[in-house]
């Protein structure tokens, strides 16, 4: 009987402290919810903060308010590091002086100090080059799909990498600017893997197109390939197998077009002139080779 008195009198007793201890833990629990909900509503803020002031500065090109927006240990998934990134920044704003930015957020994703931000972004510009002592004005066109990975240093957080999905780029001259030109190949391969890369021109029959497609290795600075010219045929689509460096470096999928237009001047007279120009590139992210993986039998 004294054992029952004795179990009853510790159950008596632990209960209440047992409940007291789960409330407790509950309302705890509700606290540490709220602040965490609290702290990561301030941290998108400040992320939609930065890059609102990212797009305002890329779009006055001001590389010297922008530098301070990144860690100083950044880098892309190009191995780009701070210093080269912006020496190429830099050079791209003084070929192209009115390149303007767009930036839309897809999402936000919050890992304590760190974060990834999924964007797509846009530019567009105008460029002059002289062509047989000729000034020809050109547009450049690109749209991007990509992760930027941001750090929390003091409070503030700071842009310390990206990561480039997509990217397709066009730089077009003359009548090229007119029509629908579409670069096809992969958008991610092995290194040294053979894929192709494809070319298709929407033009009319009076339009004869020259063209040429490499593959251009990520490096700084950069090298322009050099390939053979080769005709379009009737389909007005160019075909290339390629292989896939083996640097294990990202590279572009280059093609590079020759316009030329046939106007007739009268019964058996034609004049072929040039009409336009056009580079057009897409990114192909390329995987190195992982030596250090075994299957088992």
């Amino acid at each position: 009987m004294r054992k029952i008195i004795f179990t009853l009198l510790l159950l008596s007793l632990i209960t209440p402290l047992t409940s007291v201890e789960a409330n407790a833990t509950i309302i705890s629990d509700r606290a540490y919810r709220a602040e965490l909900r609290k702290e990561q509503k301030q941290d998108i803020k400040q992320i939609k903060q930065l890059f609102k002031t990212h797009n305002e500065y890329a779009n006055k090109h001001n590389s010297a308010g922008l530098k301070p927006l990144y860690a100083d240990n950044y880098i892309n998934n190009d191995g780009f590091d701070k210093a080269t990134y912006f020496k190429s920044i830099d050079e791209t704003w003084a070929a192209c002086e009115d390149l303007t930015y767009s930036t839309k957020i897809l999402s936000i994703n919050i890992n304590g100090e760190n974060a990834s931000v999924n964007v797509e972004e846009s530019a567009s510009g105008t460029i002059t080059e002289t062509i047989e002592s000729v000034p020809v004005a050109g547009e450049i066109h690109s749209k991007a799909v990509g992760i930027y990975h941001l750090i929390k240093i003091n409070g503030n957080w700071y842009i310390s990498g990206e990561t480039a999905i997509t990217d397709e780029s066009s730089l077009l001259y003359g009548d090229a600017r007119f029509m629908n030109i579409e670069i096809n190949s992969p958008a991610q391969v092995s290194a040294g893997e053979d894929y192709t890369i494809g070319v298709k021109v929407d033009a009319d029959e009076d339009t004869f197109i020259i063209g040429s497609i490499d593959h251009d290795p990520v490096k700084y600075p950069p090298k322009t390939p050099k390939s053979e010219l080769r005709a379009l045929g009737q389909s007005q689509t160019l075909e290339r197998i390629i292989k896939a460096n083996t640097d294990n470096l990202n590279e572009y999928a280059v093609a590079s077009l020759a316009i030329s237009k046939v106007r007739t001047l009268g019964e058996e007279h034609y004049r072929i002139y040039m009409a336009g120009l056009a580079c057009v590139m897409k990114r192909v992210n390329v995987v190195p080779k992982n030596n250090f993986i075994e299957i088992e039998e």
